[in-house]
């Protein structure tokens, strides 16, 4: 059978709210998107796209977790937790604990706790530090045939280890050790995955971006340093993935940031109206059958 469009969706923390009003643009102009890949922000949000979640409900709960987030100060690492950094004892400045804790609270509600419950097809990115190979977390592994012997395939595992994987944002989060891998975001090598649904089959591929280089001033803050140098990093294989899409949506704002909580129903506005910009090109592909 002919796979139709699949879609990817791009890492960056609060950046990557604006993939949501990009996606409810589409849902509205009746575009059937099949299968999703995501790369750290990006795979929770193609998790609820993949489980069939309507977008109202996705953006309820993405702003949810925000504000959760920001409530209880996950991301204000304290003294005691800065020390054994520097001794270290510690892989990052946050135990993801509590951040997989909010995101699977956000899940229980749809009964699915292992990849393999997720009604569409799915990939999320991860890297693993001791092989230094890509990792996807997928419900369809004997669909994926990868052009490169630099990738580990795994679908036996939890929503909840495969997000925190994806999501584990170097130097801020803690490492992820999990099938003898020691997982970090998978943004590092493939912050952009347009090229494993292609692996899968998926002749078309839709993809939404935050490339940019943001307005940076000189700081002192681990998170906000090191949220700088995986932006720095992440910019060429970004475009690479840009130009391999069929479609992608660019959409940024130098003033919203990996970290700018507070800025997510902001993102999300700016996601639509980008791709409402960008109505004409979406609709002649859609009438030519390029999307359907």
């Amino acid at each position: 059978m002919k796979k139709k469009l699949g879609v990817a969706l791009c890492g960056g923390g609060i950046k990557a709210y604006c993939q949501i009003g990009a996606l409810r643009y589409l849902t509205e102009q009746n575009i059937k998107m099949e299968a999703f890949a995501g790369t750290s922000m990006g795979s929770v949000i193609a998790t609820f796209m993949a489980m069939g979640v309507p977008i109202d409900r996705i953006q309820m709960h993405l702003l949810k977790i925000e504000k959760t987030i920001i409530d209880e100060k996950l991301l204000a690492p304290t003294n005691a937790q800065v020390f054994p950094l520097l001794t270290r004892t510690i892989t990052g400045l946050v135990d993801p604990t509590r951040f997989v804790e909010i995101i699977e609270d956000e899940i229980k509600d749809y009964r699915v706790k292992m990849l393999k419950d997720i009604k569409y097809p799915l990939i999320i990115i991860a890297v693993d530090l001791i092989s230094g190979k890509l990792v996807y977390f997928t419900n369809r592994k004997d669909w994926i045939k990868p052009l490169t012997t630099q990738v580990l395939i795994h679908d036996d595992v939890s929503i909840g280890d495969a997000l925190r994987a994806s999501c584990s944002f170097p130097m801020v989060f803690e490492t992820l050790e999990l099938k003898d891998m020691q997982l970090v975001d998978g943004g590092i090598l493939m912050n952009l995955p347009v090229l494993p649904l292609k692996e899968m089959g998926y002749g078309k591929v839709f993809s939404v971006s935050m490339e940019n280089i943001s307005t940076f001033e000189r700081s002192k803050h681990v998170t906000e340093i090191g949220a700088r140098i995986v932006e720095l990093m992440t910019v060429q294989t970004t475009a690479s993935m840009m130009h391999m899409a069929d479609f992608n949506l660019n959409v940024f704002d130098k003033k919203i940031g990996i970290f700018s909580f507070g800025q997510g129903e902001a993102a999300i506005n700016l996601g639509y109206q980008k791709a409402k910009e960008e109505s004409k090109r979406i609709l002649a592909l859609n009438k030519r059958g390029f999307l359907l």
